[in-house]
């Protein structure tokens, strides 16, 4: 018997099978079998009296399949692998599972079961449960309306591995610990403690973004052996396979001269036919299969190449794939000189010239992902919207008519409302990651217009309260100031003052107002944002506007920030790009003010 009871309303599918209460056996089926939707009907005891077409296709069952007598949970029970399940519902963390459901219904899935077909395949469905209700509104059925998502759940599955496996690289190329041994190998320089840090995470990316079958990194010694450096896709048997044999193969033996020549023109194609491996590595590959491989130059010297494989159906490479693995190659190019540099330069100049060719490896990379991650997004906000809109408007319709059912819209509208949100924080994040990319590249554009300074942060302070109306934000201008006019790219110090806000809200104890100040001296604005939180230490106010820097306390970042340490860089990066500054007063116990300044316009200054 199902846990809740649901009274249909909105869409035409529930109530079409709402007003089937008079409808004989025969009669039900006939309508239920033009729905696209699979559709279980069971009655009160959950025993099945229906199952439309569209669901007998669904679960495979034979045209006499003997199912109206049966128990709901016994006719699911061959079906359900309870080892998938919980693998299922981990992605109901990230925010790309609003794309799951599809077209949105009245109300949320009752469950989302993993199935296992007589025919072998795996699927994933979302199930809604609705009670069928007789002319004197008592329950007499239950109608089960399954949906596949398998598609989108795979799509889902693919870009949460994705940002998984660009976070991984962003933090290890960030955390590279300062105690590695820079000596450079005999063999190449490719397999360099320091490089071997960051190669398992740069493969891992490729593997991911590509949905490739392998990924690897192979050095190419001076002896013309290959070596192997990171891989993705392998069992553990295979990899350990690789490493034992590291420089026993040479290039040539593997796939020839005139591969080898072709290699110099900066990519290849290779068809699995075309290459020699040794019996032990042959048993692993189809002849479907096909290598794209990307070869990698030290010094105008053949170095080492990224191999990528592919099989079956998905063995062609598009265009864009073959131009993301050159980006990836570029990247380990620079790895390796940076490695160079360190082995020769003294020991003082090593960290700083590290760390800022490590800042240009990140770049192409959080362009080229944010590109991915950003992409399914826009679907997402247009389907989150579009549901908004029909449920106000179904409200709109049914609330002079029923409070009760005005009350259940109201309360599907939240979840929706949450979705969003998550969504929009989704977005913030890719957004902040290609204005760092653009920062780093030095590629970053600013839209400069006169504007009044009061009156953008009068806007932000007003949709910071309407998005926290039990919060207090208190602004305090001169009163004998009537406007401050300033020549800025709005968006960018909307940007600034709302990490501010943002900041302040979550670092402040929730009776305690956030006050908002506005100073101007001579030719000098400056913005105050004061919070009565816990502070900030000393320590950490020295790395606070640092990149990817992430604070260990709540002061200044949350723990389900997604920020990734940018937020307050990019204030600092945008309020210099106006020929401004930025800084934080704070003691511990004591709260903490950010402020920022901003040159006064004069009318003669130009926008651009």
């Amino acid at each position: 018997m199902p846990a809740r009871k649901r009274e249909l309303h909105a869409s035409p599918l529930e109530k079409a099978i709402a007003h089937s209460y008079a409808l004989t056996l025969p009669e039900m089926k006939a309508i239920l079998d033009v729905l696209p939707d699979s559709i279980i009907v069971c009655d009160w005891e959950g025993k099945i009296l229906q199952i439309n077409a569209a669901a007998s296709q669904l679960f495979e069952l034979a045209p006499d399949f003997p199912y109206r007598g049966i128990s709901y949970r016994q006719f699911l029970e061959p079906y359900e692998l309870s080892d998938e399940q919980q693998r299922f519902s981990s992605i109901e963390q990230w925010p790309i599972n609003l794309a799951l459901a599809g077209k949105v219904m009245s109300h949320s899935p009752e469950n989302t079961l993993a199935l296992h077909l007589p025919s072998g395949r795996k699927i994933y469905v979302y199930v809604w449960c609705f009670p069928l209700l007789d002319t004197h509104k008592h329950t007499t059925k239950f109608a089960y309306i399954f949906r596949n998502i398998t598609f989108r759940y795979q799509k889902a599955l693919h870009l949460q591995r994705v940002q998984q496996a660009v976070l991984a690289l962003t933090q290890t190329i960030v955390q590279v610990p300062t105690n590695v041994d820079f000596t450079l190998p005999r063999a190449t320089p490719l397999l360099s403690p320091r490089l071997l840090l960051v190669a398992q995470q740069l493969v891992n990316v490729i593997h991911e973004v590509l949905d490739c079958r392998r990924a690897a990194l192979w050095a190419l010694g001076s002896t013309g052996h290959l070596h192997f450096v990171a891989g993705s896709g392998f069992t553990a048997e295979q990899e350990h396979r690789r490493r034992r044999d590291s420089g026993r193969f040479s290039a040539t033996e593997l796939v020839g001269e005139a591969v080898m020549d072709r290699l110099q023109s900066n990519e290849v194609i290779i068809p699995a036919n075309l290459v020699h491996l040794p019996s032990e590595y042959a048993r692993e590959v189809s002849a479907e299969e096909s290598f794209l491989v990307v070869p990698l130059f030290l010094e105008q010297r053949l170095a080492g190449g990224l191999i990528i494989t592919k099989t079956g159906l998905e063995s062609e490479y598009l265009p864009e794939e073959i131009e993301l693995v050159k980006a990836v190659a570029a990247q380990v190019v620079l790895v390796i000189e940076c490695v160079l540099c360190f082995h020769e330069q003294a020991e003082t100049k090593m960290k700083a010239h590290m760390l800022q060719e490590m800042n240009r490896l990140t770049t192409d990379f959080l362009t080229l992902a944010s590109h991915e991650l950003r992409t399914p997004l826009t679907g997402i906000f247009g389907n989150l919207q579009l549901a908004q809109r029909r449920l106000k408007t179904l409200q709109c319709q049914i609330a002079e008519q029923s409070e009760r059912v005005g009350t259940h819209v109201a309360h599907v509208q939240q979840p929706l409302l949450l979705a969003s949100q998550s969504a929009e924080i989704q977005q913030r994040m890719i957004n902040d990651l290609i204005d760092d990319a653009h920062l780093q590249s030095n590629t970053l554009s600013l839209c400069m217009k006169h504007c009044d300074l009061l009156t953008v942060i009068q806007e932000v302070v007003t949709r910071q309260q309407q998005s926290n109306p039990k919060r207090a934000i208190m602004p305090e201008f001169l009163p004998t100031e009537h406007a401050v006019p300033i020549l800025a790219d709005v968006e960018r110090i909307r940007q600034v003052l709302t990490t501010y806000l943002t900041n302040a809200l979550r670092s402040a104890p929730a009776g305690h107002p956030i006050s908002v100040q506005v100073t101007v001296e001579d030719t000098t604005a400056r913005v105050s944002v004061h919070n009565e939180g816990p502070g900030i230490s000393l320590e950490e106010q020295a790395h606070i506007w640092e990149r990817f820097y992430r604070a260990k306390g709540s002061a200044v970042q949350h723990e389900l920030d997604l920020s990734l340490g940018l937020g307050l860089y990019l204030c600092r990066a945008f309020i210099e790009l106006h020929h401004g500054n930025v800084g934080v007063q704070s003691a511990p116990g004591q709260g903490a003010t950010f402020w920022f300044t901003l040159p006064i316009a004069s009318p003669t200054e130009g926008e651009h």
